[in-house]
């Protein structure tokens, strides 16, 4: 193993669009803490079909390396499916190694994972926000690529003050589904004015129907659906979340990564929770 006095992390962020956005920005705020160099590599997959490079403008705290696929099995978590095979590259080229299992367990205790991680040559695999971060930076570290930025404006051009951001997680997440039900959405939506528009963002298309008939001719959805395995999916998802910021208030979901980093960036935003 390399004995690095200062300190490098390797971060290979993993996840939807809004863990990965979480991670990095856990990554850089423990690294400024112990005074290590930040490097983020980053892998296209199933869930997210993109480079950074077609999302975002460069990073402003560290380069981003996109992988191939050669790389995987080094900057991949070792698991059952890929045989464990990252563990061997992994452990010679690394003092540490953090995944996701590691790192639940120390969140509740970043002093321990601060002492830990200083002076080494880490690596983590994770999509949690693993240390506590100032959440107003996500806007200044994420911007979005002139040409997306261009469709926010014009998205965002016709709310005026009165417009509420809704993201309803639905398909695979049954948390949000469980705790942020259809039902709280509506009693929510519905102690607004009547005055009230809302731009709705949903990955159930049956949501967009529904939501139009309760409140007709007040509600406003992307026309295309959500999908996270292709490019246009994934640009179609930071036009969505950087809109849902600029709204007058947003309406979240319960346990999505998604809903989080938007409240994060809108000074009115909230999560709706049943009763």
């Amino acid at each position: 193993m390399r004995n690095h006095s200062k300190g490098t992390l390797t971060l290979s962020p993993l996840g939807g669009l809004a863990n990965r956005m979480r991670a990095i920005l856990a990554a850089d705020t423990l690294c400024r803490e112990i005074g290590s160099e930040l490097k983020v590599v980053w892998m296209r997959e199933s869930g997210l079909n993109a480079r950074f490079c077609d999302l975002f403008q460069p990073l402003p705290v560290a380069d981003v390396q996109e992988l191939g696929a050669k790389d995987y099995l080094l900057y991949a978590p070792p698991l059952k499916r890929n045989l464990f095979i990252p563990y061997l590259s992994q452990k010679f080229r690394f003092d540490v190694s953090l995944f996701d299992w590691h790192l639940a367990a120390l969140q509740q205790n970043p002093e321990k994972l601060a002492s830990m991680l200083k002076g080494k040559n880490v690596f983590v695999a994770s999509g949690l926000g693993f240390f506590p971060t100032n959440d107003a930076l996500f806007a200044q570290y994420f911007k979005p690529l002139p040409s997306l930025m261009e469709e926010v404006g014009q998205r965002t051009a016709a709310f005026g003050d009165q417009t509420v951001g809704v993201h309803i997680r639905r398909t695979d997440n049954a948390m949000s589904i469980q705790c942020s039900p259809i039902e709280a959405f509506v009693e929510r939506m519905e102690a607004f004015p009547a005055t009230t528009n809302f731009y709705l963002a949903t990955d159930d298309e049956r949501v967009k129907s529904l939501m139009s008939e309760k409140f007709p001719h007040r509600v406003w959805s992307s026309p295309f659906e959500a999908d996270r395995n292709s490019l246009e999916g994934m640009r179609e998802a930071v036009v969505e979340m950087f809109s849902l910021a600029k709204t007058s208030h947003f309406l979240g979901s319960y346990y999505s990564s998604f809903s989080d980093i938007i409240v994060a960036m809108n000074q009115h935003g909230e999560i709706v929770v049943k009763k």
